[in-house]
C-alpha cells in the first residue's frame, strides 16, 4: 500500500521539475520523503543500516518507507534513546502540530536538556540533527525557511512503542480496578455558576490584602462541589494565578477564571458581579465553558511548569487503561518536573499538576486499601483532549492586584 501511494505521488510529480512542498498540508510520511533531499534520505538510510541502491532516490524511498514504519525498529529505535532524547520525543510527538519552525524545535531541544546555557544550545542544535536522521523531522520545500513537518502516521506508532515499553519496566500488565473513587467531571463549571449566584445577592467586602474575609469564604464553600478551606497564614504562596495567595487551590482558579473573562469585579473595596457575569448567568451550559475553562488553567499553569503541555497528554495516556499508582507516575515524571520556588518536584507534580486535573475532571483520583493514591482517565481525557493541543497555546499573565 506505502509502495502504491509514493509512486502515485510521484507520477503527479513527472511534469513539475521543482516541486514546491505545501506548507499547510498534513502528510503521510510516503508523501513527505517524495520532497525530501536525497542527502537526508542517505542519512536516515545510514541511520537504521537499509541497504538499497544509494544512487536512485526511488530504491531509497522504498526502502525507507519499510523500515521507518516497521515496528521493530520503531521499538528498538525508543528503547536505545537517552533519558533526554525520550523527553526530547514526547515533547515532539505529543505536540499535534504537524509543523513546527526551527525555534519551535529548539526550544523543546532546551526544555529537555539539563546543563548551562552554552552546553544547551549546542545540545540542541545536536538533537534536532539526530532528529532528522531518525526520520522525525524534514524540511519542507518552500519559500519560508526554517519550517520543519513532521509525519502524520510516525507520531503515534512512537507513542504507543514508548508507552508498551513504560508499561513492561513498570510490570504494569493487569491495571488494577478500584471500587471507591472521585470523579469530578464538570463540577467546576457548576461551581462557577454557585459563585456568580452568590454575588449576585450583593457585592462581597474584601480585606486589606484583596481577599474576601473568612466568614465569606466558608458561607460560599458550603455550596460548592469540592469543599475547601480558607487558607491560613502562609509566608510564601505564588505563581499560580492572580489570586493564588488569598484563596485555596480550586477555588483561587475558579476566581482567576471568572476575572479574567470579566464575569466580576473588584472596586471600591467589595467583589460584585458584573454585567458580562450577569449575562453569564442567563446562559445555558455548553461544553465550551469546560473547554475553556481546562484552557485557561494550561495558560496559567504553564510559565510556572513549562513541561504542562506534555504531562496533561501523558499522563491521562499512562493511566488510559485503567488505575495506577501515583508512585508508579512519581518514578517517570518526576525527572521531567522542575522545582518551583517553595513548590519542589513531587509538589508540583501532585498538587499542581495532577490535583488540578483531578478538579478539572480530567482524571479520576481513588486509594487502595493499603492507602496509596492512585489515577484512572477520564472520558474527558480520551476524547476531547486528544484532539487539544496546549502546546500552541500562549501564557497568561494576569496583572498585578497592587498596581
Amino acid at each position: 500500500m506505502a509502495s502504491c501511494l509514493f509512486f502515485r505521488i510521484l507520477a503527479r510529480m513527472e511534469d513539475k521539475r521543482k516541486p514546491t512542498q505545501r506548507r499547510d498540508a498534513q502528510m503521510n510520511l510516503a508523501e513527505i520523503l517524495v520532497y525530501t533531499d536525497i542527502r537526508q534520505l542517505h542519512q536516515i538510510a545510514n541511520h537504521y543500516g537499509c541497504e538499497c541502491n544509494p544512487h536512485s532516490k526511488n530504491d531509497l524511498i522504498t526502502s525507507l518507507l519499510s523500515s521507518l514504519r516497521h515496528r521493530l525498529t520503531i521499538s528498538q529505535e525508543v528503547t536505545n534513546l537517552s533519558k533526554d532524547e525520550t523527553h526530547f520525543m514526547l515533547l515532539l510527538f505529543l505536540d499535534k502540530r504537524t509543523v513546527m519552525s526551527l525555534e519551535d524545535l529548539l526550544a523543546k531541544a532546551g526544555i529537555a536538556l539539563d546543563g548551562a546555557k552554552e552546553q544547551k544550545q549546542a545540545e540542541a542544535r545536536r538533537f534536532v540533527t539526530q532528529a532528522m536522521k531518525r526520520g522525525w523531522i524534514y524540511p519542507i520545500r518552500s519559500k519560508a525557511v526554517g519550517q520543519y513537518q513532521i509525519p502524520l502516521d510516525i507520531r503515534e506508532p512512537y507513542l504507543q512503542a514508548w508507552l508498551e515499553k513504560w508499561r513492561q519496566e513498570h510490570h504494569i500488565l493487569e491495571l488494577q480496578s478500584i471500587d471507591a473513587y472521585r470523579d469530578e467531571g464538570t463540577a467546576l463549571c457548576d461551581d462557577i455558576m454557585q459563585f456568580l449566584q452568590f454575588l449576585q445577592q450583593e457585592p462581597v467586602p474584601l480585606t486589606a490584602e484583596g481577599g474576601m474575609y473568612k466568614r465569606h469564604q466558608q458561607q460560599l464553600f458550603q455550596f460548592l462541589f469540592v469543599k475547601e478551606e480558607p487558607l491560613l497564614p502562609q509566608k510564601w504562596r505564588f505563581g499560580y494565578g492572580l489570586h493564588f495567595d488569598l484563596y485555596p487551590d480550586r477555588f483561587s482558579l475558579l476566581y482567576d477564571f471568572c476575572y479574567y473573562n470579566k464575569w466580576i469585579e473588584e472596586s471600591g473595596g467589595k467583589v460584585g458581579l458584573s454585567e458580562a457575569g450577569r449575562e453569564r448567568l442567563e446562559q445555558q451550559y455548553e461544553d465550551s465553558l469546560y473547554h475553556d475553562l481546562i484552557r485557561f488553567w494550561i495558560r496559567l499553569y504553564k510559565k510556572p511548569i513549562p513541561n504542562l503541555p506534555m504531562l496533561v497528554q501523558l499522563i491521562p495516556m499512562l493511566v488510559s487503561g485503567g488505575w495506577v499508582q501515583q508512585s508508579t507516575l512519581t518514578q517517570t515524571l518526576l525527572n521531567w518536573v522542575k522545582e518551583f520556588y517553595y513548590d519542589d518536584s513531587f509538589q508540583v507534580l501532585t498538587n499542581r499538576v495532577c490535583k488540578m486535573m483531578v478538579h478539572l475532571g480530567l482524571l479520576r483520583v481513588g486509594q487502595d486499601q493499603e492507602g496509596n493514591w492512585l489515577y484512572s482517565a477520564t472520558y474527558a481525557s480520551q476524547t476531547w483532549l486528544r484532539k487539544y493541543n496546549g502546546f500552541a497555546e500562549t501564557t497568561i499573565l494576569l496583572g498585578d492586584r497592587n498596581g
